[in-house]
């Protein structure tokens, strides 16, 4: 996860050569040596498809195994290659566009013609790592659909299976969450209950995994061995062993209608493990058994690390299972046995019942409770470190809905698929529809409580990356003091407490921070800066918005501004109104409805962007241009921001001549400056950038954009005037840091996260990704 590239093919050889020779007198380096063999072939096998002749459009073979969303008249969805000769597991798949597609289900197979571009995505703080996210989908390309041909609408049993649920499902308020829970098949699930189940935390309730696979196994083994041992009674170990194996059919059938996700995987193979070694009279730690269950995914899928259910999921088990061994049965009996009570003879009812209560308690109740609110804790920061934010109500939440789950709602589920499966086999005309009624009613409540808790004001809260890092310091600190004694290992470790304590004082004590930042975002071909000094900012373009639910300002502006705890955004500018500026107005205004707004767009309130100078943050603001309001490209909004020696101008689209017109009377010169129009040939005049006399230039220009900015030329200008530049397509985030007078910049992929799946992807090139 840390390293910046992976080895090159031709050193594996030597590699496994190093570790075969000292694999008895180290066996751990070696074993570390030969897992990073294996990492680095599984990726080569992925990424390695010959793509050299020089065409346009490439035609490929493939089954549609996901569609992933509509917007308007475009469709996207995952296909995987059917003529690979790789294993499933290694199979390589594209992500797709399609515009005005026919009717395309999963399952289906295509003959396609397809131009393709390779994973590179937006990188920036904050924001969603698409490319990280395909790679651990064994995603290697994306594309477009030119043309499309069926060949076969055959369709795996699960595809069939879902098909057939979905009408059945249709008439139920519940049934996206019931088709998640009995298959997986999160589809039908919309942005709002989405955004319930991540308000509420409860979202591994419908993700199958080891709760739902441990109940369908308990009620398989149940019924099996009930029925065995009145039909065919015996003293051996033979009903016990044929009850196991049924529990086993039912805990894969399950994981294979779930589509064995990473979550699956994990319950599945410590499920087979724990039946293996009971099967075997061969006693194993729950330990032991979730490190094999660790090695086996691993070694099926080296890069399922980088998806953040890896994490998630093996983090909840390691949780639950330190929290058992901390209660266990021998310590809470030690712990009755203690009380005065428990060594009194019961004589009355009243006592009895009393004791019965409290021991249940103590066995049941009081570890439950501790799970679910270490696991709130524990994977609420795990959470927040992924997505920026945590469910402050899913430990009240779960506690309700976890056992109500797991004896009502999911083996009622079950046995309703169940009869549904039995009743589509039979061929019988019947309406199995209502097959689902008494199960849906189950999920009322759970329903009710989903919708009131998630409209919580406090249900969810947002925290910065500064606060994340402290608090993860913090609970480590408070974890090592509990478990070290010694007064002297507690004060050394009592030092992981000041990071928190430092920060909450710089939070409350208003203490004026003299370095102000400027970071361009990488918002693809399209512009978007956030000006950044004590908490507030300002925001100078949006980025584009494509379509009734896209926009580069929901995925990425908004994103980062959370993730670096800014709460007020005091000025949004907009430079003009092109969509690639201007595209995300809406969205911002929506979470800063305080913003002021300088433009000459019209929007409502705003103020213009006739030359004009003002104060914020100790940072002098000027409007230099433009004189008069102008459409298109020369009627950019460009504006000049410096303070204590330290300046940037950010010119927006102009061209050569609204460059022009700055030259006359305007004090424009500064250290670094945002390229006008991309890095367009109309821009960039050699007069303009004399005049302004940057030290270093940003190009806000998406990678492989269609229009080839920023232009080689231009770029050479600027090196010839031995000016630096930064291009985001190409970098990521850029951030510059201003103070007294000096100026550091770093960018995402060489500075915040320089690691080899972060790296620019070349498609067609098979060398290492860097």
């Amino acid at each position: 996860m840390l390293w910046p590239s992976l080895p090159q093919l031709a050193t594996l050889p030597f590699i496994i050569i190093l570790a075969m020779v000292i694999i008895r007198h180290t066996p751990v380096l070696a074993g570390g040596l030969i897992a990073l063999s294996w990492i680095t072939t599984f990726n080569a096998l992925l990424m390695s498809w010959d793509t050299s002749e020089n065409v346009d459009t490439i035609d490929v073979k493939a089954e549609i195994i996901s569609l992933v969303h509509s917007n308007g008249d475009w469709i996207s969805m995952d296909i995987m290659l059917i003529d690979s000769i790789l294993p499933h597991s290694v199979t390589r798949k594209l992500r797709l566009s399609w515009s005005k597609p026919p009717n395309v289900e999963v399952g289906q197979q295509w003959q396609l013609t397809l131009r393709l571009k390779p994973i590179t995505s937006l990188l920036n703080q904050g924001g969603f790592n698409q490319q990280k996210y395909l790679l651990s989908k064994h995603i290697f390309a994306k594309g477009k659909v030119i043309d499309g041909q069926l060949i076969s609408k055959s369709s795996d049993v699960r595809t069939t299976l879902i098909k057939q649920l979905k009408p059945a499902l249709k008439q139920y308020p519940s049934q996206d969450l019931m088709l998640a829970l009995l298959v997986g098949d999160k589809s039908l699930m919309t942005s709002e209950r989405w955004q319930q189940l991540k308000n509420t935390g409860t979202g591994h309730l419908f993700a199958i995994s080891g709760l739902h696979l441990s109940v369908a196994c308990f009620w398989g083994y149940i019924l099996s061995k009930t029925i065995l041992y009145q039909l065919l009674a015996n003293q051996s170990r033979r009903n016990g062993v044929i009850a196991m194996l049924v529990c086993a059919l039912t805990a894969i059938v399950y994981a294979y209608l779930a589509g064995f996700s990473v979550s699956t995987q994990r319950a599945l193979i410590m499920l087979l493990a724990y039946l293996s070694t009971w099967l075997c009279s061969r006693h194993s730690s729950s330990w032991e058994r979730l490190l094999y269950a660790l090695f086996v995914v691993l070694l099926i899928d080296p890069l399922s690390p980088l998806s953040a259910s890896f994490w998630l999921s093996f983090m909840a088990l390691v949780v639950i299972l330190v929290t058992i061994s901390t209660y266990s049965p021998a310590q809470i009996s030690k712990h009755s046995s203690n009380e005065a009570f428990d060594e009194i003879v019961v004589q009355t009812s009243f006592t009895s019942i009393y004791s019965y209560c409290r021991r249940a308690v103590l066995q049941w109740f009081v570890p439950f409770w501790a799970i679910q609110w270490r696991l709130a804790l524990i994977l609420g920061l795990l959470q927040a470190s992924f997505f920026a934010g945590t469910s402050i109500i899913s430990v009240a939440v779960n506690l309700l809905l976890v056992p109500w789950f797991s004896f009502v709602v999911i083996p009622l589920a079950l046995l309703s698929l169940l009869l549904f499966i039995i009743g589509l086999l039979s061929g019988v005309e019947i309406d199995f529809a209502n097959t689902f009624w008494l199960a849906n009613q189950t999920l009322e409540p759970a329903l009710f409580l989903l919708d009131y808790a998630s409209k919580l004001s406090f249900a969810w809260l947002d925290l910065s990356s500064q606060w994340i890092a402290v608090l993860l310091s913090a609970i480590a600190g408070l974890w090592f003091c509990y478990q070290f004694r010694d007064i002297y290992w507690r004060i050394a470790l009592s030092a992981m407490l000041l990071p928190i304590t430092l920060l909450w004082f710089q939070h409350y004590s208003n203490e004026q921070d003299q370095q102000w930042k400027v970071h361009m975002l990488d918002v693809g071909q399209g512009m978007s800066v956030v000006i950044e000094s004590n908490g507030r900012a300002i925001v100078y373009d949006t980025g584009a918005s494509f379509g009734t639910n896209f926009s580069y300002a929901d995925r990425v502006v908004l994103p980062f501004l959370k993730h670096k705890g800014i709460s007020q955004v005091d000025y949004l500018v907009i430079s003009h109104a092109d969509n690639d500026h201007a595209g995300g107005t809406d969205v911002v205004m929506a979470a800063f409805p305080n913003a002021q707004i300088i433009s000459d767009t019209g929007a409502k309130g705003a103020i213009d962007c006739r030359p004009k100078a003002f104060m914020w943050q100790a940072i002098k603001l000027e409007i230099v241009a433009p004189t008069l309001a102008t459409a298109g490209n020369n009627g950019s909004c460009v504006v000049r921001l410096s303070k204590e020696g330290n300046s940037i101008l950010l010119t927006g689209d102009i061209e050569a001549t609204a460059e022009l017109a700055l030259l006359v009377d305007k004090a424009i010169a500064s250290q670094v400056m945002s390229a006008p129009h991309h890095g367009s040939r109309t821009s960039s005049s050699l007069d303009f950038i004399n005049t302004v006399a940057p030290e270093l230039v940003l190009f806000p220009a998406g990678f492989n954009n269609r229009y080839g900015f920023p232009k080689e030329d231009v770029v050479a200008r600027y090196h010839h005037l031995g000016i630096e530049t930064l291009t985001t397509g190409e970098l990521g985030q850029l951030s510059v840091i201003f103070k007294h007078g000096s100026v550091d910049y770093y960018t995402y992929r060489s500075d915040f996260a320089p690691f080899w799946y972060n790296q620019v992807f070349r498609f067609g090139v098979n060398e290492n990704p860097e």
